[in-house]
Parts: C-alpha cells; sequence; structure tokens
C-alpha cells in the first residue's frame, strides 16, 4: 500500500512537471502549428541543455530544461534531441516527455540565427533586482561563473515568438540550413548594435 501511494505521488509530480514545462517553455505553442506527423530521416544530435524564451503581452519567461557542467562524463539522459532535414529544425524529448510532441519546425519560419555565449546570455538576461522573480535564468549565469565556455546558438521563431539557445555543436545538423540566417559572434563584435538576445 505503501509503494502504491509513493508511485501515485511521484507519477503525479512527474505529470505536473510536465504540464507545467510544455505550457511555460511554449512547446505547446510550438506543438499546434509545427507537430512533426511523419517519421524524420535526418541526423540528430543529442542536447544537454536547452533554454526556451517566449514573449507574451505583459511577460517574458525563460525555461531551462536539462543542466550545463564542466564535466566531460554525463549519466543522465539528454532531455532533448535536436535533428535538420529539407523540411526544418527537429526538436524531440525523450519517450517519457509525454506531453512534448515531436516538433518539425520549417526553416522560412526560423527568423534569426545569433551565436552568443554564456556570458551574453549571463549580462543580458538578468538584472541582480530580478534574482528572486527569475531564478530560472540565473543557470547560464552560474554556468559563466563556473568557467563554462564553447558558443552558443540562439534561434528566434517568427510565429508563435519563441526562441530557443542551445549549444552550438548540438545544432551541428542544422548549420547548413542556416547559413542564410547565421550571425556569428565575431560579426556581432564587429557590429555597433548587435541584435542577439533582444527578445
Amino acid at each position: 500500500m505503501g509503494l502504491a501511494i509513493l508511485a501515485a505521488i511521484f507519477l503525479d509530480a512527474a505529470l505536473g512537471r510536465e504540464f507545467m514545462l510544455v505550457k511555460l517553455s511554449g512547446w505547446q505553442r510550438l506543438s499546434q502549428k509545427y507537430r512533426c506527423g511523419v517519421p524524420f530521416k535526418g541526423n540528430c544530435h543529442a542536447c544537454r541543455w536547452v533554454q526556451f524564451t517566449t514573449l507574451g503581452r505583459k511577460r517574458r519567461m525563460v525555461v531551462n530544461v536539462g543542466r550545463l557542467t564542466r564535466w566531460p562524463f554525463r549519466i543522465e539522459f539528454p532531455p532533448c534531441w535536436i535533428g535538420a532535414a529539407s523540411e526544418g529544425l527537429y526538436l524531440k524529448r525523450n519517450v517519457w516527455n509525454l506531453l512534448h510532441p515531436v516538433l518539425l519546425i520549417p526553416w522560412a519560419s526560423i527568423q534569426s540565427a545569433n551565436e552568443v555565449t554564456y556570458k551574453d546570455l549571463a549580462r543580458n538576461g538578468i538584472l541582480a533586482s530580478d534574482v528572486a522573480r527569475r531564478p530560472m535564468e540565473l543557470l547560464p549565469f552560474m554556468a559563466a561563473a563556473q568557467g563554462v565556455s564553447g558558443p552558443l546558438l540562439e534561434l528566434k521563431i517568427s510565429d508563435p515568438n519563441v526562441s530557443t539557445v542551445a549549444q552550438l555543436v548540438a545544432f551541428e545538423p542544422a548549420l547548413p540550413f542556416l547559413q542564410t540566417k547565421l550571425t556569428t559572434e565575431r560579426q556581432v563584435e564587429r557590429s555597433p548594435v548587435s541584435n542577439a538576445l533582444r527578445f
């Protein structure tokens, strides 16, 4: 009896977390327009951490999925998978993420692709006075403070208004399709006014 109660509590907590993630990350809004209805045949890369930013009328919501670490060895499953094909960008969660349908976002719906760093996210994403109100945005800040490095790629989707950031290596299958939209870190440094991370 006790085990059954613990299992029910665990299941309720897991489903509650799924419900919150699919709502707050913008995945539900994306799935209403970009749900993938056919088997994907392109290449996929594991993504250990991804950040979703959604813009509403009155507030901005930032959700981090996965975690950042300097250690090269990981024992947990990747929380997200990123692929690419001529049809578009492929995003998939794991099979137990029941409320997250597979997405296939056409390249024409991706407004821009900007190469950024963890320090960019920490510098532009949150003010010190907002720490208590928006703790989900602290993950890149802590990564930058701990010396986690490497380029990131931010994709802005035009409709719905959702941005996603992940490590550049995770987007490697998509890079050939993003050449006309891609702004590298060097180009941003040369530009007097950068549009990266202007949500």
